[in-house]
């Protein structure tokens, strides 16, 4: 018999847990050090309502800059206001339908 899941903390701190006090999410490149800010809505919007620790090693996310040689480092916290910060908002969600052909013999 197959062994149940079970989550890896009990009471995790999620998403939408997250979106309660923070409305921000900073992802930072630690090899050419840019950062981005994203919004937690439009992460769970785009990747369900998933640990916070789990949304960059569930979802393998690579600097685009530096070609993922650094790692990417996941933090709670407010866009600074006197700085020129990036902030990305969740756009829409395309889904790609692909068609898979099987041969049968007649």
């Amino acid at each position: 018999m197959p062994e149940p899941y079970w989550p890896k903390r009990k009471n995790s701190y999620t998403l939408s847990d997250a979106e309660t006090h923070n409305s921000y999410a900073r992802l930072r490149c630690t090899y050419c050090k840019r950062t981005r800010y994203f919004l937690l809505k439009g992460l769970r919007a785009a990747f369900g309502n998933i640990e916070c620790d789990d949304v960059v090693f569930q979802h393998n996310w690579k600097c685009l800059q530096c070609d993922g040689k650094g790692e990417v480092a996941f933090d709670l916290e407010k866009p600074p206001l006197g700085q020129n910060a990036v902030v990305r908002r969740l756009v829409r969600v395309e889904y790609i339908r692909r068609p898979i052909w099987k041969d049968e013999a007649v």
